[in-house]
């Protein structure tokens, strides 16, 4: 486990201990530590603190009885069995399904889901669009050289595109390219200035096969990150629909959906200005941008979760049930239903491998006794 994040774990443990009056005095001085850090950290304190109060409040309006008597019957009777059920439901209403944790009830109910197959393997699979309209497959493309002239090489190799410029620099027209990511694929790809790009599912990126004029500029949708290289005398620009990303060389993350209003940049090195055609702002390493349409929002991240998925991990911290199902429907390729739109609303903490059977990632949310799932077909409907 990542040392700041079993950090961050421990530290829900404690303000969910804290909560349900069970924290030791040794536990109790060290949390007062942290929290006196950083005003940051005492921000994300009360933040933890009201979320997890605000959904206890609902789990006792909703059937308070029915979950004490629940509860009452999995644990342990004496004089704290009260206190256990409010730290049981403390941590179950959202801040320690990392890891799958919580050993309160372990569902026997998992064939349901077990009809989802074949759904936790890597598909590096995407089209490659030629300048001059020619479709490439490359889920089955592997080292090969795809396209080589005077001009560039293009090659694919352990499910990764390259372009190597060659020395000829007098050309004056710009070819285009379009690599695309269907639902469930993903894909790297290297630029010919030596620009890394990983592109998510359900994205596209057109690019020049190689750069020339006074910028550096591609056009994407969808969720892509990027690595780019250093050239001061050619800025990087990453264009959505709405925003442009100024950089000279840096890592960041975009997230431009076609379906959703916001674009989301967050910046884990270097420096990028963030134009929306209206406003403009300049972001700071650790700092997320969010353009709405109407404003340009900054907040601090731990920007390292929001490109983690390049390397196969992915963190949901405090997220809604609904940010998270769209992200599952997006990698396994499946369609999900709430049957009640205040499921939308549950927040979970939560750390999964890109590339874990979907069966799995559903048990572990179900192992919080809030949402249950049925798997029909390529279709998961969330439920009470």
């Amino acid at each position: 486990m990542d040392m700041e994040l079993e950090k961050r774990y421990r530290i829900a443990e404690w303000i969910a201990e804290q909560i349900a009056g069970i924290l030791s005095e040794e536990e109790q001085a060290l949390l007062e530590d942290w929290r006196q850090a950083s005003p940051e950290h005492e921000e994300e304190y009360e933040r933890i603190v009201q979320r997890l109060k605000s959904d206890l409040r609902k789990v006792r309006m909703s059937d308070g009885e029915n979950e004490w008597r629940q509860f009452e019957r999995k644990l342990v009777r004496g004089r704290k069995i009260r206190r256990a059920w409010y730290y049981a439901a403390v941590i179950s209403v959202g801040i320690t399904v990392l890891f799958g944790v919580l050993p309160l009830s372990r569902p026997d109910h998992v064939l349901p889901l077990a009809q989802i197959e074949s759904k936790g393997i890597k598909e590096c699979k995407a089209i490659l669009i030629l300048g001059d309209g020619r479709e490439i497959n490359l889920t089955d493309t592997t080292g090969n050289v795809l396209v080589e002239n005077e001009e560039v090489k293009v090659s694919a190799l352990n499910n990764m595109i390259r372009y190597d410029e060659k020395e000829v620099t007098n050309s004056l027209t710009e070819e285009y390219n379009t690599l695309i990511i269907p639902r469930g694929g993903e894909y790297e790809l290297e630029l010919a200035d030596g620009t890394r790009v990983w592109l998510n599912s359900e994205s596209k990126l057109v690019y020049p096969v190689r750069f020339t004029g006074n910028s550096r500029e591609v056009q994407m949708e969808g969720e892509v990150c990027f690595q780019v290289a250093k050239n001061e005398k050619q800025p990087f620009v990453v264009k959505t629909k709405d925003v442009a990303v100024k950089v000279l060389g840096t890592f960041f993350n975009v997230e431009a959906y076609p379906e959703k209003k916001d674009v989301i940049t967050t910046l884990v090195e270097g420096r990028i200005n963030v134009s929306d055609g209206e406003r403009e702002r300049v972001v700071e390493p650790g700092q997320q941008i969010i353009a709405t349409g109407d404003e340009l929002l900054v907040k601090q991240v731990r920007a390292e979760e929001f490109v983690s998925w390049t390397r196969g991990i992915c963190f949901f911290t405090d997220t809604s049930l609904e940010k998270i199902m769209e992200k599952l429907s997006r990698w396994y390729d499946v369609e999900v239903v709430f049957t009640h739109p205040s499921l939308r609303d549950a927040h979970f903490t939560l750390e999964i491998k890109r590339y874990d059977n979907i069966s799995d990632v559903l048990v572990r949310i179900e192992k919080t006794e809030r949402v249950k799932f049925r798997v029909e077909g390529n279709v998961v409907t969330v439920d009470e």
